[in-house]
């Protein structure tokens, strides 16, 4: 069971081309027809191998690996206005309900919540966790630019505790800037790092001794946090 693996539905893609414009982005396309999402301090292009099922499970055959927990990746959501933050949650998670319920055996999914606005998230995370395969929260390592421990936060991680979802971490625009930009060291570096600067800020704020029934899971092997 893979639970690092990334998706991004054809009808949150859908939407991001649709009304992304409204909400401070811009959408273009490359010279091989992948959509791009260019947003303050980060550019996304959608990738054909993060969108397209049947490649998926062909390739997901090939390396042996039975399930997918599948989650969204960069650019996320929190960039959106709340409103739309909250809009682009839901027909995420309602996508990868939808491909559980097709494909049982292979894909669970971790809810994407709109951080961005605390309130919707608390709301989302209650209507997401009843939706059949919804095992987990997808979150950021930072939501932009704050870190994981400040109070407004709380009571997300409080909902998800007493849902008993765990919560998996997975860094965007990482530290660095542009000293990151060559060597792939925003993957390299940045990530491996940026999971560390939430783990710490978890533990030393207190969060996990507020909820300590909360698991949360950290990618890129703890990175420094170990």
């Amino acid at each position: 069971i893979d639970v690092h693996a990334h998706w991004y539905p054809p009808q949150w893609l859908e939407l991001i081309e649709k009304e992304s414009g409204e909400n401070g982005a811009r959408i273009e396309r490359n010279a091989r027809g992948n959509m791009v999402i260019v947003i303050p301090g980060l550019s996304v292009t959608f990738q054909p191998q993060y969108t397209d099922i049947p490649s998926r499970l062909k390739s997901m055959d090939q390396a042996g690996v039975a399930m997918h927990a599948i989650s969204l990746t960069q650019p996320m959501v929190y960039w959106a206005k709340p409103a739309f933050g909250l809009k682009l949650s839901q027909a995420f998670n309602d996508a990868c309900s939808e491909l559980h319920v097709k494909y049982p055996e292979r894909f669970t999914a971790l809810a994407m919540l709109p951080m961005q606005a605390p309130d919707l998230a608390v709301d989302e995370v209650a209507r997401a966790a009843k939706l059949p395969g919804i095992r987990g929260v997808y979150m950021s390592t930072h939501v932009l630019g704050k870190n994981l421990d400040e109070k407004m936060f709380w009571p997300v991680y409080e909902k998800c505790e007493a849902l008993g979802l765990p919560i998996f971490l997975h860094p965007t625009n990482t530290l660095g800037g542009d000293r990151m930009g060559r060597y792939y060291l925003r993957n390299f570096l940045g990530n491996p790092y940026e999971t560390g600067i939430a783990a710490a800020s978890l533990m030393f704020s207190g969060v996990m001794d507020a909820f300590p029934k909360l698991d949360v899971v950290l990618p890129h092997a703890g990175g420094p946090f170990p």
